[in-house]
């Protein structure tokens, strides 16, 4: 079957593609969108059961730019936009198995436990460290070279398993944080970076407004809406297994539901993981992106009454460095963050657990990692008894790492582009992991795609 020919093909329906459709569509061009699965959304889903409501992928989205704003009004999604409990501001870090609250300001910061009088005093260094002069740097070296161990142990380390479930020892300041990367770089010390920094936004216009926000029935009514503003219906359930260029125009073949089809674009747009544009592909040349690496993580979702649970889980989460040696990277607590995610007096908490810190646990089962996690919430929280409510979801390759180096993959992306006429590479793989990083890399690369436009 031979389908009628679209301007641009996009692989996959999660955040990225999705956006990008939407917004080559708003440009006036047409658009056939191609996802494996039977729905969209990618890595985002929710599910409602039973009156819980659970995120098995990102479970908030922040609103920092007015074109996010925009987007949801454009959507009607503005009336079903839930911003976070203004409890969600403090967040825990796990010290000695107590929660401590992360410092919201200097006094906080100078009363806090979390690091030493000591490691506080050589904070006061960091103006005079003098900047690198490598070309990438581990978090973990670029945070102790210019901070200390104690912030990069009770800091940086459980951000960055909050953020990318990774290994700080692993992944590259100058691609995960660049905006530190660019102060030593163009500053030379991150005092004096954010000194320049707060001074730039006092002069800058009024910026658009930040909040952390969600959905009636969770983050995944983002995709939904996106998907139901397109003209063209994504096809779900198509698995393209081959795609060639000829000198007019892309050739896509592949199955949907079992049946043999064949499409012709201008533009090709890939936002599929990068380990699977290789075998669509069948060249060599797209072989270095099947060794960007990605973690495995499971997510688990624990029930409990009000009454099995002694802490008053006020606040976003608690993150747990690497040195307290449990086995979850941490947890939100959901019920508290949103609305109509718990039944009345129950709490629902949202558990973490694998990553680059312990890989092997994040394929047990959900029998296996509950019984792994009620001794720690129990310890950390104060959790009684076991959850009336429980829901598992594993990811395989849940993140990709942006490990130091990671720059020849950015290269090899760009040849690719170059050597192949009409074709973009795009995803969390190379734009940044969050969701405001995939939907602003999606009107990007929309950008780039009209370009193709004749």
């Amino acid at each position: 079957m031979t389908n009628k020919k679209t301007f641009a093909g996009i692989l996959g329906a999660g955040i990225s593609g999705l956006t990008t459709a939407y917004a080559l569509q708003k440009e006036g061009i047409s658009v056939t969108v191609y996802e494996q699965s039977d729905q969209v959304g990618g890595a985002i889903k929710s599910v409602r059961q039973d009156g819980w409501l659970v995120e098995e992928g990102p479970n908030t989205l922040m609103v920092k730019s007015q074109q996010v704003w925009d987007l949801l009004r454009e959507l009607s999604l503005t009336d079903d936009t839930i911003r976070a409990n203004r409890e969600a501001r403090r967040r825990f870090i796990a010290q000695n198995n107590t929660p401590v609250a992360l410092p919201s300001s200097i006094g906080t910061f100078l009363k806090s436990p979390l690091i030493s009088a000591g490691a506080k005093l050589r904070l006061l260094k960091e103006p005079f460290i003098a900047p690198s002069d490598a070309d990438d740097e581990s978090i973990a070296s670029f945070i102790q070279r210019r901070l200390g161990q104690e912030p990069l142990d009770y800091g940086i380390n459980p951000f960055v398993s909050g953020v990318y479930a990774g290994d700080p020892k692993k992944l590259s300041v100058k691609h995960t944080f660049a905006d530190l990367w660019e102060m030593e770089q163009r500053h030379g010390s991150l005092l004096k970076g954010l000194i320049k920094k707060k001074k730039e936004k006092e002069k800058s216009a009024s910026p658009a407004d930040k909040s952390l926000v969600s959905f009636t029935e969770g983050n995944q009514m983002l995709p939904r809406a996106l998907a139901r503003a397109l003209d063209q219906p994504v096809r779900t359930s198509c698995e393209v297994q081959a795609a060639t260029r000829s000198s007019a125009h892309w050739t896509i073949s592949g199955k949907q539901e079992g049946h043999a089809f064949q499409a012709k674009h201008e533009v090709l747009i890939s936002t599929v993981p990068s380990h699977k544009l290789s075998p669509i592909f069948e060249s060599d040349l797209f072989d270095l992106l099947t060794d960007i690496p990605y973690v495995p993580l499971s997510v688990i979702a624990l029930g409990f009454t009000h009454e099995q649970v002694r802490h008053s889980l006020n606040g976003f989460g608690m993150l747990i460095p690497e040195v307290e040696h449990h086995h979850a990277l941490g947890m939100l607590f959901s019920s508290t963050l949103f609305p109509g995610r718990a039944p009345d007096r129950h709490h629902l908490l949202t558990c973490f657990v694998g990553g680059a810190r312990q890989p092997g646990l994040a394929g047990k089962s959900r029998a296996e990692l509950t019984e792994l996690l009620l001794p720690e919430l129990n310890t950390l929280l104060g959790v009684e008894g076991d959850p009336v409510f429980t829901h598992h979801r594993f990811w395989k390759h849940a993140i990709p790492q942006y490990e130091v180096g990671y720059h020849r993959y950015l290269s090899a992306m760009s040849m690719l582009e170059e050597q192949y006429p009409g074709l973009l590479l795009s995803g969390n793989f190379r734009h940044g992991v969050s969701v405001p990083d995939c939907i602003r890399s999606g009107f990007t690369v929309a950008r780039r795609a009209t370009q193709w436009r004749t």
